[in-house]
């Protein structure tokens, strides 16, 4: 029998972390995006 430890904790958990973001576009939501409540990626519905 094997015995295997996984750590599943990144190193980044519990910090605080800070992002510098510039946003590079901004487009209406679509009607499927309105009709399901939420933006969709590339490509559309996707969950």
């Amino acid at each position: 029998m094997s015995k295997v430890t996984v750590d599943n904790n990144h190193p980044l958990a519990g910090k605080t972390l800070t992002f510098d973001v510039e946003i590079m576009d901004v487009r209406d939501a679509t009607e499927e995006e309105v009709a399901h409540g939420h933006a969709h990626g590339v490509g559309g519905h996707q969950h």
